[in-house]
């Protein structure tokens, strides 16, 4: 990555800036969409990374195992959150009502967020929410059923979130600050979490698998 990406990134990183598209930094998608058009489109889950997509190559990860049990799976740039907003919202018009997931690592989670925004506005659901390490997220709007937060509240890039007044969602920030082997650019890499997220996606999309757990969170 060059200078002026690396000094974008840490700025996007402190503030949660938009950064303008360029070549150096643009995000490029994964075999995991590719993948994922033979699975069962029988919910709508998204994946969003964070900047330049270098930084959260933990949700590749997920997404293909996603895709592997069965779940049509999408992992995209952050940059992405409005077009994958209105796929959601065609997918409704289209299929009905069908679970959708929003998991994001860094600017993607607080893209997550600003796609359950939009979401709300159609009445639609938000079962299951993710985010890691978000940098400067909103409030989280009252059609998410269920978000889980891994933040960081000393020492490392994530903020706690909240909801926005009379949010009655299940809503739980958990705090990796004590975590010295855990950081901003590896928490959505964490093998526990990844399981831990994996299991509860498929809860939520109704798809069961031989290795599915409890959706109990696992402590920072």
């Amino acid at each position: 990555m060059n200078h002026f990406a690396v000094i974008c990134a840490t700025i996007a990183l402190l503030f949660g800036a938009n950064i303008p598209h360029s070549p150096a930094l643009a995000d490029t998608e994964v075999p995991v969409q590719l993948a994922a058009k033979k699975s069962k489109k029988t919910a709508d889950v998204y994946l969003l990374r964070g900047f330049a997509g270098v930084f959260s190559r933990g949700l590749d990860s997920m997404g293909e195992k996603l895709v592997k049990k069965g779940v049509d799976a999408q992992v995209i740039a952050h940059s992405r959150w409005e077009r994958a907003a209105a796929e959601i919202i065609a997918n409704r018009k289209k299929y009905g009502r069908r679970p959708v997931v929003l998991i994001g690592h860094s600017l993607g989670a607080n893209a997550v967020i600003r796609m359950a925004k939009v979401l709300k506005k159609k009445r639609i659901r938000i079962d299951y929410m993710v985010t890691f390490a978000a940098t400067n997220p909103d409030p989280i709007p009252t059609n998410v059923r269920k978000a889980t937060n891994y933040y960081f509240k000393t020492d490392g890039w994530g903020k706690p979130i909240k909801g926005v007044k009379g949010y009655r969602g299940n809503l739980k920030n958990i705090d990796f600050s004590t975590s010295t082997e855990i950081g901003h650019f590896n928490i959505e890499k964490q093998p526990r979490l990844q399981r831990q997220v994996i299991n509860n996606v498929l809860r939520f999309t109704r798809i069961r698998s031989a290795s599915q757990t409890t959706d109990t969170d696992i402590p920072g």
